[in-house]
Parts: C-alpha cells; structure tokens; sequence
C-alpha cells in the first residue's frame, strides 16, 4: 500500500537486531514496556497469548502504565518502531489513521525531520521458532533480564514527575521582567488536544512560582485556534482547544504566570488547499507553499486571527514569534527554490516586520496588557546587520526583542575555533552580537529579552538539570552587566523546576559571592560548601565539551547508553536529535576524530571529578542529576572510542569498553527506577526508555560473544 502522506520507504536503509534471535522478539522486547500485549498482537496480526509467551520466554515481567504510553509518549513508541515495523504495522500498534500519523510527523517539533525523513524499509513482523542457536540465545536473554531487569516495572512509574518527592527550593524573589519557560511535560503540538493537567499540572505551576517563573509558554496553529476562513475543515475542534486555553490561562494565572503563545505564522498550507486558492500561493517548499503575505487577503486573515483569539482569550500574557528559518511562513521565512514573484523585490525585513507589526497591533487593540516578542532567531543567517536594525525599526516599540543570548561568541576547544549558534551552556553568554541588537532595540524603545537555557542543553538533554552552578552565574553576570530585563528560560527542553532556576534568577538580581553560598546553604545545609566544589569541577569539566551545532543535534550526548553498539558500520546517518546510530563523521562535525574523543574523556574524567567531591552526600536529586550526566557523557566518550577501535582487532579493549558501557546502562537504568525524570524530554517524549537500556545490556554481552 502506498502512504502518500507519510515520509517515503527507503529500501536501502534497514537495521540489524542480532542480538535478538528473531525480529519477532525484537519486536516484542522494544514494545512491552509502552503498548499493551494485546494492541501488539492486533498490529502483528498474531494471538495475544504468543506475544505473552514471547515475553516470558525472554524473562519480561508482566505489563504496567501502557496505558500512560499512548496518551504521553507515543513519540518513544514510534521511535522504537520505526526501524522495525512497515506502516502496515506501524499503524494498527499506535492506532493511528495515516492522517493522524502525518499530522503527528509535522506539528510534533519536526518529528519527521528527527526520524531522518524517510521510513526504514521493514519486512513485516512475523513469528519464527528459533533453531538451536536462537534457543541459546533467548535463554541468555532470559537470565540477563531476570537478574538485572525484573523489576523493570516496579520502580519509578513513568510520567509521574511531580508527586511531591521531587526537589523543592525555596522562593526566588520576584523578577522585574519575563521568566518565560517551556512546560517540563507539555506535550508541544497536542498541549491544547488533551486534559490540559497533563501538561500544566498544579504542583509543577506552584514550583515554577517558587523558582520564580512568571510565564509559561506553548505553540499554537492560528488556523487550529479560530475558524480559517479559507477553508474551515482545518480548523475542526478550534472551539474545544480555546476552552483549554482559557482553562489554562485561569490554572496559571492562580500562580501569578501568564501564558504565551509560540506563532510561526501565517503557515504555509499543503498543495492541495491551493487547488481551490491558487492566487494565495507563495514560495513553495518541502512542506507546502506559503500563504503569501503580501497578498492583501492573506495580511488580513493574520490579523483577524489574533484579533479574535485574544478575543477568545481574556489574561492572555501574549505572543512570541519566529520569523525564519522554521515552518515556511512568509516567502523569504526559506532560502532557496523559485522566488515568489509579489515578494522577490520587498525587503526580507518589511515582511518580517510586517507579521511582528500585524501581531502587536491586533493583540493589543483587543488589550494593551498583551506583550509580542520578536525572537531574532536565525534573522543573521537570513538578514546583514543593517537589515536587521531596519527591521527593528519598523516594528512598534511596544515590541520586546530577543535575542539568544550566545549566538556566535567565538570558542576554541581542543584546538579547534568556532562559533556557538544557540543551546549553550558550556560556553556562557552573552555575545556581542546580542548586546549589538539589544543596544540598537533599546536605542529605539524597545525593551529586550535573552533566550537562554540554564538547566539543561541538547549538549546533554535527558538528564533534568546539570549542576553546573558556574557557568550559569557567570552567563547571568554577563547578562546583568547589558541590563537585560527579560529571560526565556528553555526551548522545548530544560523546562524543570530545579535549583539552576534559583541560581540564574538569584544572580541575576544578586551576583555577589555571600548571596551565592547562602542560597547552597538554604538549599542543601551542612553539605553546601561539597556542593559549591562539586558544581565549580562539573563546570570545569563541561567546559571541555566539543561543541558545534551538528554535534548537539546529531551527537550521542542525549541518547548516551541507550544507543546501540556494532561490530561493523551500519552506513546510517544520525537524525537531528533522535537516532545517533553509529555516524561518527557527524557526531565530531568540526573536530579530527581523536580530538572528539579527547575532549569527550576530559569531560567525563573531569565530571567524575565532581562527584568524588560527593562522596558523603546522601542519595538526592542533586547527586542523581549529576551521576546522569556522568553516565551521559561517559558513554558518548566510550561509543567514540569503540567505533574508532571496532576495526582494529584489539578484541580486548572492544571487551572492557562492552564491559564498562553496559555499567553505563545499569546505572542510567538504576536512576530511572529512582526517578521518572531521566530520560525524559517534552519535545522526544522518553528518548530512552528503561526497556531501550536492558536492550543496550543485551546488546553489549551479544557483541562481547562474537569477539
């Protein structure tokens, strides 16, 4: 069957699963912890009493919380799937339509794009007695998972972040400006299609209060929220998704945070809505042509929406907008391809300024409480610095301009020179190019925001904070000394509660030492002055990180023990943070292969470092995080070093790195049976899973037998 709205088969590319005696128990072994037995027996068109047995056979212990997968973490089930299973499976296991799985693919962050934009070729899943071999295998796997594994759901239950076990800190004190924050849970593209507690529970909103949050922020689809006026059929459901955004709006505004709204607007639309509108089509791209701007129809469509969402919306805090380089939107928001002709001699920064304006002035109209933030992401790559100064001109100076705080501040790290683009912390801000557009924003009257991330990066994402004290206290001291009035705390990711939140606000308003040890000795009492050594060895030790772009999005720092090992290349290339398989060519990006490696052992020697220095502190979300990012950043160290050693023939340093990567995965194992928050990230869902990292032990004894 053909699926002509999902990413196309590609025939070349599969994926073995030796460690497995069949795909069939690799099928079931990658499911059963995040769907039910019988949906896998439905999608595999088998008995469920086989795929009971199957599991057994392999020494899993019976199901628990699948219910909790498919309403929250169905992009994890996905992901496990996807190199397995052909949509004809795939389908029946999510019970999805092949629209909904589309839609899924584009609204959910670029889910399409973290998947490597096209489907695995996938022979379906069919039952197979193993031989005699096969037999010996299950048996291993069966006491492997036994020993090491039984209890695989009878610790943390997933999803359950806030049941008040978690760290608490003590009030921050309350901001002048914007500490705007991404939902440490939110569930991105379906926020408004569910029980919004699920996203917004009250234990998280009154920690964000405490940490001194004071806004919370989601994306929305304008023509999701209001009826679009072109055609309506896109627009089903706009009512039931306003009442959550109040029901939102009121939840947070119990807390004192107000809620803002992510546009990427007008979005581009697919070909065939211009089969009825030809005259609205823009710039085309991979995703659908723009709804171009400069048509009259379409500037007044983006402007009635606002209006009546606002409308729709009383106490809405306000808006924040990207105007390049994501979703096509107006038609220069893209490089490349075939110029639209109404646009091709209009300035990029009066049709960028254009959407600003038309945001800004319907939304306050409605009412004037109601902020618009021009986030200036990736206009640099899009804009000169003059454009960008005529940009800001334009826009009304009730506008507040953001900028990411250490975009291109330079850095050379192990030798090696480059720039940072966004999501650092190893590499603290500010950087003159955002106090360039921060002096010119102020000189015009705007006031103005840095997008920051002060607990975790995809420098290392799946862990809920890293202790790295320093380097956030001198970012903050940096920001001080520009006189920045507002943060955007977190993308997507870093969205926990957690004492970076404190320490950023903290410093921010106090930068001085005694404010610094007295809030480690409000927070963790006699052993404040090991942690202050602790946090000042892991920032230290993080610094060594080999940073650039590609290797944040592309790298294994974010999967870390769950991504699997092999003996031979498997020719696959990484996904922007999703699969890492075994590419090191991008992992290292713009660093000579040894230097990767090298600074990736600096950084794990060092962090350990920092946790000797926590030898008497008793188990706590402190020394959890930090023992994460330690097994994150030792096992990236360790899979660099393998697939550099893998065609060498020293069998016995493959063996001790096999041997001490599966202590890798039996200690992230370890601290997600302690706590629901490893692994976790609102954008990836679990990017691992407890199942993911028993199969990474599978796999490390399986590769140590064939050597």
């Amino acid at each position: 069957m053909i699926y002509s709205k999902l990413p196309p088969v590609d025939k070349e590319k599969t994926l073995e699963f030796s460690h497995f005696p069949s795909r069939f128990h690799a099928a079931v072994f990658r499911l059963w912890e995040t769907v039910g037995a019988e949906r896998i027996a439905s999608a595999l068109s088998v008995p469920t009493e086989l795929i009971l047995k199957t599991a057994s056979d392999m020494g899993l212990p019976p199901q628990r919380y699948t219910e909790k997968w498919s309403e929250r973490g169905y992009i994890t089930t996905i992901r496990n799937a996807w190199f397995l299973l052909p949509y004809e499976q795939l389908l029946p296991l999510l019970g999805w339509t092949e629209e909904q799985l589309a839609t899924a693919l584009k609204e959910d962050d670029f889910l399409d794009v973290k998947l490597g934009r096209y489907k695995p070729y996938c022979e379906p899943v069919v039952p197979e007695v193993p031989d005699a071999d096969g037999q010996a295998r299950l048996a291993r796997i069966k006491e492997t998972v036994q020993t090491h594994f039984g209890g695989l759901f009878e610790g943390a239950e997933p999803f359950v972040f806030f049941d008040g076990a978690g760290e608490r800190i003590t009030a921050a004190p309350s901001a002048n400006g914007l500490r705007m924050i991404y939902s440490y849970c939110g569930l991105y593209a379906s926020v408004l299609e569910r029980d919004i507690s699920l996203s917004y529970p009250d234990e998280l909103l009154a920690m964000y209060r405490e940490a001194g949050v004071n806004a919370v922020w989601l994306p929305v689809v304008l023509y999701q929220m209001v009826p679009f006026y072109f055609d309506r059929s896109y627009s089903v459901g706009w009512q039931d998704r306003q009442a959550r955004l109040r029901e939102l709006i009121a939840r947070a505004g119990k807390y004192g945070i107000k809620v803002y709204l992510y546009l990427n607007e007008p979005r581009c639309m697919p070909p065939d809505f211009f089969d009825k509108h030809p005259d609205l089509k823009g710039k085309s791209g991979k995703s659908g042509s723009a709804l171009c701007s400069s048509d009259p129809r379409t500037a007044e469509y983006l402007r009635y929406a606002v209006r009546e969402l606002c409308k729709a919306s009383p106490g809405l805090g306000g808006f924040f907008t990207i105007t390049c380089s994501e979703n096509l939107t107006h038609c220069k928001s893209h490089k490349g391809g075939e110029p639209c002709p109404r646009c091709e001699k209009i300035p990029i920064a009066k049709l960028v300024a254009d959407v600003i304006t038309a945001i800004s002035e319907e939304s306050r109209a409605v009412d004037p409480a109601i902020r618009t933030i021009a986030w200036t992401w990736a206009w640099d790559d899009y804009m000169t610095k003059e454009e960008i100064a005529d940009c800001i001109d334009r826009l009304p100076p009730e506008v507040i301009v953001q900028c990411n705080s250490e975009a291109h501040k330079p850095f050379t790290i192990g030798g090696v020179s480059g720039k940072v683009s966004d999501y650092s912390m190893s590499i603290p801000g500010p950087a003159e190019l955002a106090k360039c557009i921060w002096d010119h924003a102020r000189a015009r009257g705007h006031e103005v925001s840095a997008k920051v991330q002060v607990n975790v990066t995809w420098e290392c994402s799946t862990v809920p904070f890293l202790p790295v004290f320093d380097l956030i206290r001198e970012h903050m001291m940096g920001l001080r000394e520009t006189g920045v009035e507002h943060l955007m705390l977190s993308w997507t990711l870093g969205g926990y509660p957690a004492i970076n939140l404190k320490v950023a606000s903290d410093c921010l308003c106090d930068p001085s030492e005694e404010r610094y040890h007295a809030l480690l000795a409000e927070e963790f009492g006699e052993h404040a002055p090991a942690v202050a050594r602790a946090a000042r060895l892991f920032s230290d030790a993080f610094r060594q990180f080999p940073f650039h772009i590609k290797t944040l999005y592309h790298g294994p720092q974010n999967a870390g023990p769950s991504n699997l090992l092999y003996l031979t290349p498997t020719g696959l290339d990484s996904t922007m943070t999703c699969y890492a398989h075994d590419d090191l060519e991008r992992w290292r990006s713009i660093y000579p292969a040894d230097v990767f490696e090298e600074q990736l052992r600096l950084l794990s020697e060092g962090w350990k470092q920092g946790l000797d220095a926590l030898s008497d502190m008793p188990d706590c979300p402190f020394r959890q995080a930090a023992w994460g990012g330690y097994a994150l950043f030792r096992s990236s160290y360790l899979q660099t070093r393998f697939i550099r050693l893998r065609e060498s023939g020293n069998k016995e340093e493959l063996r001790a790195i096999l041997a001490e990567e599966k202590e890798m995965a039996l200690l992230m194992y370890d601290l997600m049976q302690k706590s629901p928050l490893f692994g976790y990230e609102a954008a990836n869902h679990y990017y691992f899973n407890k199942a993911m990292l028993a199969e990474k032990v599978l796999n490390c004894e399986h590769l140590a037998e064939c050597l």
